[in-house]
């Protein structure tokens, strides 16, 4: 009886926050609302002794990616989403798409075979109630299938490695670049002058401005020769 009254709170409190995370135009009140779909989920898990997957599925999906979802959100922004304008023709298309899509996945599941789960034993079963399947699974992980974990373990560095190396930012008008080749020592007192840097730097900046406007000058150049061919040739 309590496992039934817990099952239909987290199933009422996943379906709102499940609507309240696709209706919102709030994009951080659409992620919070996520937060509580992926405890719900969780809590489905630990109803069914599933330990395991219910601690993963908050460190991964409640606590990791959401946490992700928000940094972008705050270095994006958080602004209603737009509400475009969507002819009736092409949503009636979307509609026809989805629906003839979502009928033959379903008439392919409905043709295959029903798969039947082996039945465990009752030790393993007395195993699963009293210690819970994270002993279970990490006795697996590090005797049976120890060179797998390791090796995903490798993938998921280089993947971070390959991320970090991709979003590495570029300065193009930073100090850096402004100064020139110019190297400040690391002990103070032989650091050059302030006056002089601040020369040199207001030096390399009327340099990059006159490079600037060259090249503005060029361009305006570029445009009007085809406009003088032409009327000469008129």
């Amino acid at each position: 009886m309590l496992d039934s009254a817990i099952f239909w709170v987290f199933a009422i409190v996943g379906v709102g926050a499940a609507l309240g995370a696709v209706f919102n135009r709030s994009v951080i009140n659409a992620a919070l609302c996520l937060i509580a779909v992926f405890m719900s989920i969780a809590g489905f898990y630990v109803l069914n002794n599933a330990d395991f997957l219910a601690i993963a599925q908050i460190i991964i999906y409640a606590v990791g990616l959401t946490i992700i979802m928000l940094f972008a959100i705050m270095f994006t922004g958080d602004k209603p989403m737009d509400l475009r304008k969507v002819n009736r023709m092409s949503r009636l298309a979307y509609g026809i798409i989805i629906a003839y899509v979502l009928a033959l996945v379903l008439r392919g599941s409905a043709s295959l075979p029903v798969a039947s789960t082996p039945a465990i034993s009752s030790d393993l079963a007395m195993r699963l109630k009293t210690e819970g399947s994270t002993l279970l699974l990490g006795e697996l992980l590090f005797s049976q299938y120890a060179l797998p974990f390791e090796l995903a373990s490798i993938l998921l560095l280089a993947a971070m490695i390959g991320a970090i190396v991709i979003a590495k930012k570029r300065f193009v008008e930073s100090e850096s670049e402004l100064l020139g080749d110019v190297r400040l020592a690391v002990d103070l007192s032989s650091a050059p002058p302030a006056d002089a840097i601040e020369g040199l730097r207001q030096k390399r900046l009327l340099e990059h401005q006159e490079r600037k406007d060259a090249l503005q000058e060029q361009n305006v150049t570029d445009e009007t020769e085809p406009e003088k061919a032409g009327s000469s040739s008129r």
